[in-house]
């Protein structure tokens, strides 16, 4: 698998989207129809936020909110991405570093798809296995 894009690893081939004043039920209904975990936020073509399951979970439920809470008030703004041109090893680190199950993947300034932990070859993770191990070791000893 060398060298191996990040396109080439995308499931899906239709994107959930939603718009930042729809509703956290809206996502909800949405995610389980399209038996996904998260939801790109768009106005037009420009991301925006993406909304979790952990979102869900932590921003909502635990905290109370109302299921007709606009999206905006709970996503998380500006989220991190990938280039769909980059190596499948590099969204296994970003993805390992950061704790993402979902990463946008991006392609001439518009998003192509979500990543999803789901995607990732389990092969590469496992030729990786002793640089994530390591990189996990020094991050507790910064800690």
């Amino acid at each position: 698998m060398p060298r191996r894009p990040v396109r080439d690893f995308l499931a899906r081939d239709t994107l959930l989207k939603a718009e930042p004043e729809e509703t956290v039920r809206d996502a909800a209904i949405g995610m389980a129809a399209h038996h996904c975990g998260s939801v790109l936020i768009a106005r037009g073509d420009a991301l925006v936020g993406i909304f979790t399951e952990r979102d869900l979970l932590s921003r909502v439920v635990a905290a109370g909110r109302d299921l007709d809470t606009p999206l905006i008030e709970v996503m998380t703004a500006n989220p991190d991405t990938i280039a769909a041109d980059a190596p499948i090893k590099d969204a296994i680190r970003q993805m390992n570093e950061c704790g993402y199950r979902h990463l946008p993947v991006i392609e001439n300034d518009r998003v192509l798809g979500i990543l999803s932990i789901r995607d990732l070859p389990f092969a590469e993770i496992a030729l990786m296995e002793k640089e994530l191990d390591d990189r996990q070791s020094l991050a507790e000893r910064i800690w």
